[in-house]
């Protein structure tokens, strides 16, 4: 009995060491592999909020020369500090002057789209005109767009969290 509990247990150390493994950093898939996952985790999160429109990042990067778009970005302080998308504003920063964009065409992101879509859902409520980012700061840099931090551009990304892991090659990811 002894030597069976030894064997189950090291068996599913081993299956638990590989499922951690291939859910871990994402350090073992390519760059198409990576954003083929950003899409997939975005589809699922997608579900939640149906109503709320989204925008690719080139559709995003279009309707910025047709449009006066305010970039919001969702995500919490700490993601914010280590970097942020181009001319973006924080969520706080939106909050304390939300009056000011009222007409403006609203795009919000986090890391993958989950937080800023249930986040622009509620700014729809409000009566303002609102997207997601659909894959958010994640999709930005799979496009070889730029990310900025204190004014400068940077190879930084705060990625919330292991599971998300996901940035390009010559990215450095945090959480």
């Amino acid at each position: 009995m002894k030597r069976f509990f030894a064997s189950f247990f090291s068996g599913f150390s081993l299956v638990f060491l590989l499922m951690l493994v291939s859910s871990g950093s994402g350090g073992e898939l390519t760059d198409d592999q990576k954003l083929e996952r950003i899409n997939d985790l975005y589809k699922k999160y997608r579900r939640s909020f149906p109503d709320v429109p989204d925008v690719s990042v080139e559709e995003l990067i279009a309707m910025g020369r047709k449009k006066d778009v305010v970039l919001v970005d969702g995500r919490e302080k700490k993601e914010q500090e280590v970097s942020m998308l181009p001319g973006a504003i924080t969520s706080q920063e939106f909050e304390e002057n939300i009056e000011k964009y009222r007409d403006k065409t609203v795009v919000v992101y986090c890391t993958i789209g989950s937080r800023s879509g249930h986040y622009a859902r509620g700014l729809i409520e409000k009566g303002l005109i609102a997207y997601n980012l659909r894959g958010s700061i994640l999709a930005w840099i799979h496009a070889g767009q730029k990310l900025v931090s204190e004014g400068k551009e940077t190879r930084r990304v705060h990625v919330y969290g292991r599971r998300w892991n996901l940035a390009p090659k010559g990215y450095e990811a945090v959480w």
